[in-house]
């Protein structure tokens, strides 16, 4: 296909879902980035009126109009307050991809992002150097908080469970699988650079139930797609889909996974080759918590701690996934729900490395929310909320620990 009439196809897929826009202004209370920079484009509205102006010819597609569609969270808040149910952020995705044709590239800093994130050596590299920078006590000057440092289970256990908790082994699980149920448990890029102690937790809790796989899998593709790389997602997509095709059940502790391999079957749906490897690979697709729950998961411990959870904006509204967790945790400890649990924490990916000021002021209403519920411990399932998290925590002044749901259950 040549570039130019690639273009018009995003163009295309683009003005379909907009058009669909009545302007009613639904979205704008709801929009994380309204509420912290109140102006009309921060809203879909907004982005929505400037798609419409470029493909109707009255906006031309300049860096300042690329910058406006840039800036979206790409957290589905719009989508779904929206009466008309626009997706908004899949506009924003066409946009973005027709960018980067036009352009030739989505930029430096998204392409050099891209090729190390499709690089299994280099993720692996740069999980083994993380790992130093902590030790060393150097992690603090990696920026962003890109490079955080982990409550991990075993600190957690120590401050809350109490001596007679820890004076014996951990109990296994009384769940029990069908013989031949193949399990397999999808390693996110994320998890295995920035938060080892709660990978090594999730692959403990899946082994306890499953005969777990172990698969050295590559990046979902998600930072790829969300940046107009769609050409290194697909053909990320058929290397995983080959990967784990002996799979019954394929398991993610990262919502962003979970939430992007589950939708891969659509991305091929026009291809004959790939169309029914891609659907079968989408659908045995499970989130962690949701996988967990449905086989009757009972968490290893119940501690004396109060705990709330964050739920990640690709794990509530990408994947429907909002009971299981709270169930788990329910299970696991004293929780507390606190107020808007389900708003974007201003981490999305790459957002709040771009935008750094915006997404600490969404952070720091995350922030007000947790320490009002009293919770000693708020729970996610997402690396970047894990690091949105981690700085609200500081932030505190240490009113709150940060953990993911696998160390705590």
């Amino acid at each position: 296909m040549k570039n130019t009439d690639k273009q018009e196809q995003y163009l295309k897929k683009a003005g379909e879902i907009v058009s669909q826009c009545d302007r009613c202004g639904a979205c704008l209370p709801v929009c994380p980035l309204f509420g912290a920079k109140d102006i009309e484009f921060s809203s879909a509205r907004g982005k929505n009126n400037v798609a419409r102006g470029i493909l109707q010819g009255v906006i031309q597609p300049t860096p300042a109009a690329m910058a406006v569609l840039n800036f979206c969270l790409l957290c589905r808040t719009c989508v779904d307050n929206c009466p008309s149910k626009v997706q908004t952020d899949e506009a924003m995705i066409a946009l973005r991809q027709y960018f980067a044709e036009k352009n030739g590239t989505p930029g430096a800093k998204y392409k050099a992002l891209g090729n190390l994130m499709k690089n299994r050596t280099l993720v692996k590299f740069s999980a083994g150097a993380l790992k130093v920078l902590r030790k060393t006590g150097l992690n603090s000057l990696v920026p962003h908080g890109m490079a955080p440092g982990e409550f991990t289970r075993k600190e957690y256990l120590a401050s809350f469970a109490g001596p007679a908790a820890l004076s014996g082994s951990v109990p296994s699980s009384p769940v029990q699988l069908a013989k031949k149920a193949k399990a397999a448990y999808f390693r996110g890029c994320g998890m295995h650079m920035m938060f080892p102690d709660a990978e090594k937790e999730s692959i403990a809790i899946l082994r306890s139930v499953t005969d777990l796989q172990l698969v050295d899998n590559v990046c979902c593709g998600l930072p790829h797609l969300a940046h107009g790389l769609r050409g290194d997602f697909l053909a990320m997509a058929k290397k995983n889909i080959a990967l784990f095709e002996k799979a019954d059940v394929i398991v993610s502790d990262c919502a962003s996974c979970s939430g992007t391999l589950k939708h891969i079957g659509a991305y091929f749906a026009d291809d004959p080759e790939w169309k029914d490897r891609a659907a079968a690979f989408s659908q045995k697709v499970m989130d962690f918590s949701e996988y967990l729950t449905h086989i009757g998961y009972t968490p290893r411990h119940r501690v004396a701690a109060k705990l709330t959870f964050h739920e990640p904006c690709h794990l509530g509204r990408g994947q429907g996934v909002k009971k299981q967790p709270r169930e788990l945790l329910k299970a696991a400890g004293d929780y507390i729900e606190m107020k808007d649990a389900n708003v974007c924490c201003g981490g999305a990916g790459s957002f709040h490395m771009d935008y750094p000021e915006v997404a600490a002021a969404i952070l720091d209403k995350k922030r007000i929310n947790i320490e009002n519920s009293g919770a000693q411990i708020v729970v996610t399932e997402c690396p970047t909320c894990l690091v949105q998290l981690n700085k609200a925590a500081a932030n505190s002044g240490g009113k709150f620990k940060v953990m993911h749901i696998s160390q705590v259950i």
